[in-house]
């Protein structure tokens, strides 16, 4: 289970955040996807949830951990497809999530 709650995030040199207080749970086996205009910040929260955009605030909770606290193996056993389907939608999907 993925649990977001309140999360925040402004790129360098911005003066307006990408993502202003985003809250989402994504439990185990569910597909879930991301919808918004370009811009909206379904990237960025991608690249959040997989460890590549740091310095977010916020709680983001993988099986009850805290994202920031997971160790790098992690990222190892998640395996996510993005691509763009009718219209510009952007989706997500976790395969294979499994921690200790």
């Amino acid at each position: 289970m993925i649990e977001v709650k309140d999360l925040h995030f402004t790129y360098q040199g911005n003066r307006e955040q990408t993502i202003k207080g985003l809250e989402f749970t994504i439990k185990k086996g569910e597909i879930f996807g991301f919808l918004g205009p370009s811009g909206a910040g379904k990237s960025t929260t991608q690249k959040i949830l997989l460890g590549i955009l740091k310095g977010y605030s916020g709680s983001i909770k993988v099986f009850g951990r805290n994202l920031k606290e997971l160790r790098s193996d992690y990222y190892e056993r998640v395996e996510v497809s993005t691509g763009m389907v009718a219209y510009g939608i952007c989706s997500l999907r976790l395969k294979r999530l499994s921690l200790p």
